[in-house]
């Protein structure tokens, strides 16, 4: 098996630290192939608006140009995302590769984010990076959660718009009662 099929085979279970070491030493076939179009224009769409709204107190110009800024970056930061999380759905352990992507990718695209956006010269961050974080945090456990079940994948295990739509009411409520159904177990064990 070459690098390039080594890297592609993550429907197989492997370490998080490996996971993680192929991500950063092997970006080109790690992420780049599984780059996730549709994870970016769902993230542009969401993070775009806000930033538009929170910024309209200080103009129409500024809160487009605050717009069109997060959307360039929501496409890049939301499609590369989907493609870690891509790469680390069948990480192992499930609890320390859970903690990476609820926490750890989206603190990382926050740092990157406040950067390009003082930069640009956003003036009003504050409620557009919290609500930008929130988003992150649930979309990337969503998007790892539902690539996990074989749904929104890229490149060589690449699942169709149609495929994922006809799937995703499923994932998106066992999802939902992934919490509840937690409980109940702790509950009725004791």
């Amino acid at each position: 098996m070459n690098s390039t099929q080594a890297a592609h085979s993550d429907d197989l279970d492997i370490a998080l630290g490996t996971a993680l070491r192929d991500i950063v030493l092997r970006p080109r076939t790690t992420l780049f192939a599984t780059w996730s179009w549709k994870a970016a224009a769902i993230s542009a769409v969401i993070r775009a608006s806000t930033f538009f709204a929170s910024n309209l107190k200080s103009g129409h110009h500024k809160a487009l140009r605050a717009m069109l800024v997060e959307a360039v970056f929501a496409i890049f930061a939301a499609g590369l995302l989907g493609a870690v999380s891509q790469r680390l759905r069948s990480a192992q352990p499930v609890w320390a590769t859970a903690l990476v992507v609820w926490l750890g990718m989206p603190s990382l695209m926050l740092l990157a984010q406040l950067g390009i956006h003082r930069a640009a010269g956003t003036p009003h961050l504050g409620t557009g990076l919290i609500v930008s974080f929130c988003f992150a945090s649930i979309s990337s456990c969503f998007s790892w959660y539902a690539m996990r079940r074989g749904v929104m994948l890229g490149g060589v295990h690449g699942t169709s718009l149609a495929h994922d739509l006809r799937t995703m009411p499923r994932v998106v409520l066992d999802f939902v009662l992934v919490g509840p159904r937690a409980l109940l177990r702790v509950l009725t064990r004791s």
